[in-house]
């Protein structure tokens, strides 16, 4: 034993630090002796084995092996050395060089930690989402333009809410993320798609459908459920607008009437109080000129009995959904109908507004025809919408 603590200090140094010792087992034979004993010593830095020069290292008697010694070189606080194997001889560079590549063989299985961390940190929002059919529908409402912050709240809140055996359902997660959004997207009519309200008026900026829109919803009532309406127009700064209003409502068989100002509504809608319904179509106005409508906005945004409808295109980007939406705010509309579904790809901006206003999702439009390409806008489609038909 005394002669094993020399060698370690000689080794390793006097800062090595003796971790056990134990008694070999005596050899078989009729010389038989003591096996020797058994050290293990460890020391902090690396550094302290390289600090001589090239000095040979070597153990007089039954020493550590190569790549022992080169764990225990390894710069651990605990490491083990067995006491076997033949004499050797080994100089500092080799050591180096040994350690080095016993270093870069340990260090490899770090690599996928290294790789799934910045994966994390370049998707942060997908990080929660567990489980492949999970993941793909996030994927695909991201995709689709959904705010990845939503997507991932949505899909989440979906996967906790399902039993184990029905997360690896495509069709049973988006049953659930539809089920989700009562608060976030609430039907404006249930399964009914009649308007809440006698008096619908319809506010937009310009070029997003509102004419063909309050067309389509005219012939609905008027040709598919035998409603008695009346349309009204206050757009007479477009050029053609009364015209293509008046040939629509001549094409539907229902009384058509133009209002110059919004002071006349009042008494026209009183005077038509017999009718099931009374639409009113206003004039589109840019972000330029909202001012002129201040009469119209404070005349809606005062009058409870009148159903208001925000018009804007599904092509639209986000921020511009926004900007439209807090401009005509002052219209009070209580619900948003999105038109030219048809001609986007991504109509995810829908439920990030929907998300953002807690309006509620009336009717859109996906084509030309009248009426037949106006539609409810029931929760239950609400997700095929968004992801525009994939996997649903």
């Amino acid at each position: 034993m005394s002669d094993a603590l020399r060698e370690i200090r000689r080794v390793l140094g006097p800062e090595a630090i003796l971790l056990s010792s134990k008694e070999l087992p005596r050899r078989a034979g009729a010389w038989s002796r003591s096996g020797g004993v058994e050290v293990v010593a460890a020391v902090d830095e690396l550094e302290e084995f390289y600090s001589g020069t090239e000095d040979v290292v070597s153990f007089d008697k039954e020493q550590v092996s190569e790549e022992q010694l080169i764990a225990l070189l390894s710069g651990s606080k605990e490491k083990e050395s067995h006491l076997t194997g033949e004499a050797s001889t080994y100089t500092p560079a080799t050591l180096r060089r040994s350690a080095a590549k016993k270093n870069t063989k340990t260090a490899a299985p770090a690599a996928p930690a290294i790789e799934d961390q910045s994966a994390e940190n370049a998707d942060n929002s997908g990080a929660a989402i567990k489980g492949r059919v999970a993941e793909g529908l996030y994927r695909d409402l991201v995709a689709g333009d959904v705010d990845p912050d939503l997507a991932k709240c949505l899909v989440s809140e979906a996967v906790a809410g399902l039993p184990v055996a029905k997360r690896r359902s495509r069709t049973a997660l988006i049953n659930a993320v539809a089920q989700s959004l009562p608060g976030l997207a609430p039907d404006a009519y249930g399964e009914n798609d009649l308007p809440g309200k006698k008096v619908v008026a319809f506010v937009g900026p310009t070029g997003v459908g509102k004419t063909t829109s309050i067309a389509k919803l005219a012939a609905h009532l008027a040709l598919g459920k035998k409603k008695k309406i009346i349309l009204f127009t206050l757009d007479g700064y477009r050029i053609g607008a009364v015209e293509q209003l008046r040939t629509y409502a001549g094409l539907i068989g229902v009384p058509f009437r133009f209002v110059s100002q919004a002071a006349e509504l009042p008494q026209l809608i009183a005077d038509n109080a017999r009718r099931d319904y009374i639409l009113i179509d206003t004039a589109g106005r840019s972000h330029k000129d909202m001012h002129v409508m201040d009469q119209l906005a404070n005349y809606l945004g005062n009058s409870d009995h009148i159903e208001r409808h925000l018009v804007m295109s599904a092509s639209m980007k986000s921020s511009d959904m926004r900007r439209i939406h807090d401009q005509f705010e002052k219209c009070r509309p209580d619900h948003l109908l999105f038109t030219k579904l048809d001609e986007t790809t991504t109509p995810g901006p829908i439920l990030n507004e929907l998300a953002r206003t807690k309006k509620t999702f009336s009717y859109y439009t996906d084509g030309q025809r009248v009426p037949d390409d106006l539609h409810v806008a029931a929760r239950s489609r609400i997700m095929n919408l968004v992801l525009n038909g994939v996997g649903v």
